[in-house]
């Protein structure tokens, strides 16, 4: 349900069933936080999109995952997609529904595709939501939509998301483009903005070495290397 193919130090990890509209039961998110965690090995950056036409509607009702341990499951991804060492960018391919769009939310980029729009109907399902998610939708959007969303289940559009500065629009091979470029750059410079993006989950101390880690790598030196031999620089992120 989940699949990853390497494009050099990039990685691509979709959510691929398609048939259910790739809807989110448990095993699908035991199988995306498997897959975020191997990627880890290789990747300096990583695409999340989905198979066919919809990136997710959401949790899979036909599954009854809002019982037993989806959400804690779910959640664990989450905290995967903030705090991997390499940035993630999400390729909307077509609507984000629920659950779906919180992945989106995670993600540390988002490009999306005409066809995506987004929708959060917690309102319509009686669940509730947590303070990452108020917090992280009206840092992204605004106070105004993210209570017209969480409170009216107001949907988001392609053109409103793009202006807000939610997310770029873009195909899919805009998205590899991009991450193409964030794989080129100094990854422990990468951790370091990362970790200032969700200080939640990172402690003062683990910030501080994220910080200073950069100006005691030898990638700063290269930097000093490649610029006085006339050549690209190559990080390695040491």
């Amino acid at each position: 349900m989940v699949t990853s193919s390497a494009h050099g130090s990039v990685v691509v990890v979709t959510l691929n069933r398609d048939e259910k509209r790739n809807a989110l039961s448990t095993e699908l998110i035991r199988e995306l936080g498997s897959a975020l965690d191997d990627a880890q090995h290789s990747a300096r950056a990583i695409v999340l999109t989905g198979a066919g036409s919809v990136f997710s509607a959401g949790a899979d009702l036909d599954e009854n995952e809002f019982q037993g341990s989806f959400f804690d499951d779910f959640f664990t991804v989450i905290r995967a997609l903030r705090t991997a060492a390499a940035p993630i960018i999400a390729h909307v391919n077509g609507p984000a529904i629920g659950a779906g769009m919180m992945l989106t939310m995670a993600c540390d980029i988002r490009v999306v595709a005409q066809s995506a729009r987004f929708v959060l109907p917690v309102g319509d399902m009686a669940i509730g939501v947590n303070e990452w998610v108020v917090r992280t939708l009206t840092e992204l959007l605004g106070g105004s939509r993210a209570r017209a969303m969480l409170l009216a289940g107001a949907p988001l559009d392609v053109d409103t998301a793009v202006a807000s500065g939610y997310a770029t629009a873009g195909s899919f091979e805009h998205a590899m483009e991009l991450a193409e470029l964030v794989a080129g750059k100094a990854p422990l410079t990468l951790r370091n903005v990362k970790a200032e993006f969700a200080p939640d989950l990172f402690t003062a101390a683990e910030r501080e070495a994220a910080l200073r880690a950069p100006f005691e790598s030898d990638d700063i030196k290269e930097v000093g290397r490649a610029r006085s031999e006339g050549r690209p620089v190559l990080f390695r992120g040491l």
